[in-house]
């Protein structure tokens, strides 16, 4: 008979992080189990921490206050502090999983974010291969009494969380909101470069010219050149309010290539040139 390969050379191992002080989300310990040879737990429980479990093989029952649901390979369940809950593998196919403590102000979000409910405590992971690779050698690393650090712990519940969350298709209206953010965000990280355009804009957000202007401006009444102008027109007024530079020099610090069109745009809003607005001052 051909001898099975576990993920991991031992039945069971846990990893603590001590001492953490994460108010987000702190991780307290990560494990692993193979039902293969630990005794299942079958009775209901409550626990003081949150849990997020990857199934590396196997198939097992998650029962949260009555409600069964099967959990098998590649599928990642959570469970919360509030609900009574039994687990237990499939006595043909045990399961081997890895799991995580953690707690924090901030973990109802995440999990609620990813997907997870009460209702539905199981998804699938995207990506599980690279996963269960990924968990053999940190718990291998640990093994071999090898440094790990909480950064690699944290990497590895955080690639978990995304696995789970998988790949939604996020287009569509009902998003245009989120994907206006995202454009004034990078319009304010990218304004004060000189070569910042809206053709620029649109290949970076993947988004067509036209239907880029046409939802940030139906979302925040104003044209995206209108709103790059304003931000450059507040910061050229910040550094003729706070320094001594030149108005040639504000005007290209504020992301103006062309000083005369700087000139034409600052007295067409403010009534005034650039140094009657410093004199006023």
């Amino acid at each position: 008979m051909e001898k099975k390969e576990f993920l991991l050379s031992v039945p069971e191992k846990v990893h603590f992080f001590l001492n953490r002080r994460e108010k987000d989300i702190a991780l307290l310990s990560t494990g692993y189990n193979n039902f293969h040879f630990v005794k299942p737990q079958f009775f209901p429980r409550k626990q003081q921490y949150c849990t997020l479990h990857f199934v590396v093989e196997g198939k097992g029952t998650l029962n949260i206050e009555g409600k069964l649901f099967s959990v098998g390979k590649f599928q990642a369940f959570f469970l919360d502090t509030e609900s009574s809950f039994a687990y237990y593998p499939v006595k043909e196919d045990p399961w081997e999983y890895v799991w995580f403590d953690f707690c924090g102000e901030k973990v109802k979000e995440y999990m609620q974010d990813i997907g997870f409910s009460k209702e539905h405590p199981v998804r699938n992971c995207v990506n599980p291969q690279k996963l269960a690779f990924d968990f053999a050698n940190f718990f291998q690393n640990t093994e071999k009494q090898s440094a790990v650090s909480y950064f690699e712990g944290a990497a590895l519940f955080y690639s978990l969380c995304a696995a789970a969350y998988g790949k939604k298709n996020n287009s569509g209206f009902l998003y245009e909101n989120d994907t206006v953010e995202l454009i004034r965000r990078f319009i304010e990280k990218k304004y004060l470069q000189d070569d910042f355009t809206v053709e620029y804009l649109s290949e970076a957000m993947h988004l067509s010219h036209s239907y880029l202007c046409k939802i940030f401006k139906e979302k925040t009444g104003m044209p995206v050149i209108a709103y790059l102008n304003k931000l450059r027109m507040e910061r050229a007024e910040e550094l003729l309010k706070s320094t001594e530079l030149s108005a040639r020099e504000i005007a290209y610090m504020s992301g103006y290539r062309d000083y005369e069109y700087f000139l034409k745009l600052f007295k067409k809003q403010h009534g005034i040139t650039t140094s009657a607005f410093r004199k006023n001052l």
